[in-house]
């Protein structure tokens, strides 16, 4: 028996083990028991809490809110057992993990993930949108979560850590190129090249150019600020995106008024306060940016 099985609960770390592949043979198979066995402890485990802690849904297994929360808890232990073990043995400070999209990380929280590896700390990346970033988060696969436009729920700790104006990206050449803003009725008549429709850039960008009587034409759909910037270089058409993004040669960012800054908050759950604290010290007081 390890230090660390010392240090937790069985049925507790046979539950983080199930949570994490919400399948039985599976979670047997990493925990190297029986499936039957996996099965009672789950069951003793959901008797004693006096909640259910999966369901089925056709031939898939999902956690209920209660198996949720538990599973996050299960690894919360599992964290702070590690990191005990790590103090104890004078290793190394424990990973950070953070969920985030591939914008943040490139043009929001990269600097930050520097300054924290330049300290020591080793930084694990789960690449998500922002459903898949709060669900990380929530089931304690990560520590923390950067997501854009509106702030999480108040079941976990946020703090907004940056704001951007939106800019349109247009070809050097282009007649609004030399404009130093530019209003929502400039981009009347326009190609843009913009996210799927299920994403909240584009929601939020489509309403605004209704509200504003703006006729545009969809040139192209890609996901990720890069591929949006990347087709515009391209010239297939303008697009509309967030200040901080970098541009390559030949392209112009311009101001937009009329559209609201776009925030990115970090967030996180408060038994990783401690853990996320270096991270989070790393952004000043939150003012609107210049874009680049």
């Amino acid at each position: 028996m390890t230090g660390r099985e010392l240090l937790e609960a069985d049925a507790l770390r046979s539950f983080a083990v199930f949570a994490e592949h919400r399948n039985f043979t599976t979670a047997a198979a990493a925990l190297h028991i029986s499936q039957p066995a996996l099965h009672v402890k789950i069951r003793k485990l959901a008797t004693a809490l006096d909640v259910e802690l999966y369901e089925r849904e056709g031939r898939r297994l999902s956690l209920t809110a209660a198996g949720e929360r538990l599973a996050a808890y299960a690894l919360d232990c599992r964290r702070r057992a590690d990191e005990f073990l790590r103090e104890l043995h004078h290793e190394s400070t424990p990973t950070l993990t953070i969920a985030a999209g591939r914008g943040a990380l490139r043009w929001v929280i990269g600097e930050a993930i520097r300054q924290v590896g330049r300290q020591g700390r080793r930084v694990n990346v789960i690449t998500a949108d922002r459903d898949a970033a709060l669900a990380a988060l929530r089931a304690g696969r990560a520590d923390l979560a950067v997501i854009a436009h509106d702030p999480p729920t108040r079941q976990v700790e946020a703090v907004q850590i940056a704001a951007y104006q939106q800019v349109l990206v247009v070809d050097e050449r282009h007649p609004l190129a030399e404009r130093r803003a530019v209003r929502l009725r400039d981009l009347d008549g326009l190609d843009l090249v913009v996210p799927p429709a299920d994403r909240p850039h584009r929601r939020a960008l489509t309403r605004a150019l209704l509200d504003a009587g703006v006729r545009w034409q969809v040139a192209a759909e890609v996901d990720g600020w890069d591929l949006l910037v990347h087709l515009a270089g391209l010239g297939v058409g303008a697009t509309v995106v967030n200040g901080c993004v970098e541009l390559p040669d030949g392209l112009r960012a311009v101001p937009i008024h009329g559209l609201p800054q776009i925030r990115y908050w970090a967030t996180w759950r408060l038994p990783r306060a401690e853990l996320v604290g270096d991270f989070l010290g790393q952004f000043p007081p939150v003012a609107e940016r210049a874009p680049r």
